[in-house]
């Protein structure tokens, strides 16, 4: 049977974890940070021309390429920053949280691009789960 445990533990102790744990930890926190804001830029930039709070821009749509390249950069140094303390991070609720409302803008990123109705409860419920996102990510670092 398939235990998460196990694997995080195997994670937690395995070379690229220790690689990363070392003084290259801030930077590969920093570049996180920065590929999420990479991420939540455009999108926010998009909810808010969908919900006509800002100007219309041709470059809404060339900038979500930016966030799609992004958004990998922030998934890859997400995992390598949780390789450190995989075990830890797996009893703190809010790495739950994170996932989950991660899961929602997904899905919900995904319904943007196919839904023709429902754009601005879309882009409104997008707001929400990006920053969502960004808080609870903010919350994975300091608690305990």
């Amino acid at each position: 049977m398939f235990e998460l445990t196990s694997v995080l533990a195997a994670l937690e102790t395995s070379t690229l974890a220790d690689w990363v744990g070392g003084p290259i930890y801030p930077m590969i926190s920093a570049l996180h940070i920065l590929a999420f804001a990479f991420v939540i830029v455009p999108v926010l930039m998009a909810d808010v021309r969908v919900l006509k709070i800002g100007a219309a821009d041709d470059q809404v749509s060339r900038m979500s390429r930016i966030a799609v390249f992004a958004f990998a950069g922030a998934a890859f140094t997400g995992f390598l920053l949780l390789s450190v303390q995989a075990t830890r991070y797996a009893e703190n609720p809010a790495i739950y949280w994170k996932f989950g409302l991660l899961a929602l803008a997904a899905a919900n990123a995904f319904l943007f691009y196919r839904l023709e109705k429902g754009q601005r409860i879309i882009a409104v419920v997008s707001v929400f789960a990006w920053c969502g996102v960004l808080l609870s990510g903010r919350w994975i670092a300091f608690s305990a």
